[in-house]
């Protein structure tokens, strides 16, 4: 198997150097013997440093071939694929189209996406990322800008590959000496109306104040350090502005001024430091995964989603506007050990996410993902939760897919989570969200800063925090997740699920998807299962409980039956966009569906429909089944009814019409074929 990587364009950038290394690195790990290439504006140190195959990116033969003799091609992480580096976006884009003439799958990896302002820049990104196979942006605000192109290929919210790279650990020359890392940059301050050399220096006088607020305040070091230098001719070099701020620091100032250190040294420079100020993004990721608190610069948007998703979403200012940064970095040294803290939680959380995705990218090439833990190879009862949450301790495709859409959907807020097992949808949200899980199990129940789960089951009463007055206080989201089929009445827990939730909040659900081609009656359920209901019934039951469907899709998708809990790979249908699938195939060919609603006013629906009926208001039920009909034709279920309706005030034409659109569009939908025959 051969892989090509994309857009690696130097690792004398070490964040790049440390999204490469993470890959490949990931890449070795899940698919032994694969040969991995990559293409680079600086092929030969791409050689050197990561010990791979590799060829001009500027040389559109040599990229041409590797592309040819590749049975995947990654487009490497980073942030390129933006307005901010006039030109160069096109030919990145044209990597993935060239792709696509080839017939080689091409994947989007650990990217931020934008921004996209021009409207040359917006069509050409649509046209070429709707080509690859899968997009998995390591941001949810890039997320937003791809679903706002209409891109309706794969899209995942992941984390940062270089979380998973290597660190060569540099030791502290004196503990008893507070030491603050410093990065700083030059930057040409597009789109502000600043003059960029007046704005660079501002920005460099505000480092330094803060820097000479933080040595008075601390009596530390500070120790700048450069994510970039000018090995083997890269543009960019850190060590001219450090030399400069150090300047205006003045006494107890370092600057490292190696030229070669490579990524795992610096990083593992951060990683020694008690504080980090850091304008590169790429040192903050190298300080905060060491659980070294820190507080950013901000030149892309990339910064303040780092900030967010680590559990600091405050400890940031933008580089056109640093005022207060001094107050700032002070104030977040003082509360370093709470920050540390929230290190502590998130990091090992994205470090899971990391590697989930990395499967992901495996099973794309045809690989196997690793083996569950060893807890999944316990043999277990059924119907006993204690004994099987081990199940639902690995982050699934269906688990992964609903993580995303909070993530897309909501920058943070109160979740509750029903039926969580051991909550590991949380533990994936991370500090940004205060979780609230509950599960039939006590073996899971947990009680920490922003994250706990409490022993509960559905059907009875469910221990929710109150406010004074005793109010349940409104969550922000509510998920349940591979829960809803096993409790005693769906309508009603439907109804608590909107009851819990504030105005314009967001719920997703999933159920397990009764009307697959591949399902039939005599199927093997667990001993608890009660779900008996096809999915257009339960969309329905949705928009009557006042959680109005916004969006459907399917987490596992194909003509095969559905794969197991802990061994989702994609199928080829998945890898062909089943996500995008019009609602009557999506009934019929998604294994799990993932509804995601936001609160509405509940909807009269067929529940309604048939008190009318039964209380002999024919005429209007027939009225309401024409308008559902309208408002949901891909519902078998209003289809079906009406049809009953038509037939039973004589009018055979329509009974027939309707009954053969209801078939038409769930053709093994018990006691359809009767009906339609005895009309």
């Amino acid at each position: 198997m051969r892989i090509l990587v994309t857009d690696a364009f130097c690792s004398a950038n070490r964040g790049d150097a440390a999204i490469l290394d993470g890959i490949l690195t990931g890449l070795a790990e899940r698919l032994p013997g694969v040969q991995l290439e990559v293409s680079s504006h600086f092929p030969s140190l791409t050689r050197g440093i990561h010990g791979v195959d590799a060829v001009d990116d500027r040389d559109a033969v040599a990229v041409a071939r590797a592309i040819d003799r590749a049975d995947l091609v990654v487009g490497c992480g980073g942030s390129y694929l933006h307005d901010l580096y006039a030109l160069n976006l096109h030919p990145r884009l044209a990597t993935i189209a060239a792709c696509a003439r080839v017939g080689r799958p091409f994947a989007v990896f650990g990217q931020s996406i934008g921004p996209l302002d021009s409207p040359l820049s917006r069509t050409a990104a649509r046209n070429a990322l709707n080509q690859a196979s899968w997009i998995c942006v390591r941001d949810a605000a890039s997320a937003r800008v791809v679903q706002g192109l209409g891109v309706t290929a794969p899209l995942t919210v992941g984390v940062d590959a270089a979380i998973l790279g290597r660190v060569t650990a540099e030791p502290r020359r004196d503990p008893a000496v507070p030491v603050l890392a410093v990065t700083v940059r030059s930057w040409h301050f597009p789109d502000t109306g600043q003059d960029p050399a007046e704005a660079q220096a501002r920005y460099e006088q505000s480092v330094a104040e803060a820097c000479i607020a933080w040595r008075r305040h601390t009596g530390g070091r500070v120790r700048f350090l450069s994510n970039c230098t000018a090995l083997g001719g890269y543009a960019q070099d850190d060590r001219i502005p450090a030399r400069r701020v150090a300047g205006l620091v003045g006494a107890g100032a370092e600057v490292v001024e190696s030229l070669v250190l490579p990524f795992d040294v610096v990083r593992g420079q951060a990683a020694a430091a008690d504080f980090l100020l850091g304008t590169r993004m790429h040192s903050l990721l190298f300080a905060t995964t060491a659980h070294v608190p820190a507080v950013g610069i901000a030149y892309e948007f990339k910064t303040p989603e780092w900030m967010q998703l680590v559990g600091t979403p405050d400890l940031w200012r933008p580089i056109e506007a640093p005022a207060g940064l001094e107050d700032l970095l002070v104030d977040a040294w003082d509360h370093r050990e709470e920050h540390r803290a929230t290190l502590e939680a998130t990091i090992p959380v994205l470090k899971q996410r990391a590697a989930a995705q990395l499967d992901t990218l495996a099973e794309l090439a045809g690989g196997v993902a690793p083996v569950a833990s060893a807890r999944s190879q316990v043999a277990t009862g059924r119907g006993d939760w204690n004994l099987e949450t081990w199940k639902y301790d690995r982050p699934h495709r269906r688990l992964r897919a609903v993580v995303d859409t909070v993530v897309a959907e909501e920058t943070g807020g109160r979740v509750l989570d029903v039926g969580c097992s051991s909550g590991l949808l949380g533990r994936m949200l991370g500090a940004r969200f205060d979780y609230l899980g509950l599960d039939i199990a006590p073996s899971v129940a947990a009680s920490e800063p922003h994250f706990s789960v409490r022993t509960a089951s559905l059907d009875g009463e469910w221990p929710l925090p109150t406010d004074a007055a005793g109010e349940v206080v409104p969550f922000d989201v509510v998920v349940a997740s591979g829960a809803l089929e096993y409790v005693e009445d769906l309508p009603g827990t439907v109804s608590r699920l909107r009851s819990v939730l504030r105005p314009g909040g967001l719920a997703v659900v999933t159920l397990f998807n009764l009307a697959h081609v591949s399902r039939g009656p005599n199927a093997t359920r667990h001993p608890t299962w009660r779900f008996d209901m096809r999915p257009d019934e339960f969309v329905l039951h949705l928009r009557e409980a006042g959680l109005a469907p916004v969006r459907l899709f399917a987490s596992s998708a194909g003509r095969v039956p559905a794969p197991a809990v802990n061994g989702e790979s994609p199928t080829d249908l998945d890898r062909a966009g089943a996500t995008q699938l019009a609602m009557p195939a999506l009934f019929r060919l998604g294994h799990h569906l993932v509804v995601v609603c936001r609160t509405s006013e509940p909807r009269a629906g067929v529940t309604e429909l048939g008190r009318r009926f039964g209380a002999g208001d024919v005429k209007g039920a027939l009225r309401l089944g024409v308008e559902l009909a309208r408002e949901a034709p891909w519902s078998a279920r209003v289809w079906s009814d009406l049809g009953v309706l038509w037939s039973h005030v004589g009018d055979r034409k329509q009974a027939q019409a309707c009954l053969a659109r209801a078939f038409e569009l769930d053709p093994t939908r018990p006691g359809l074929a009767e009906d339609l025959r005895a009309a």
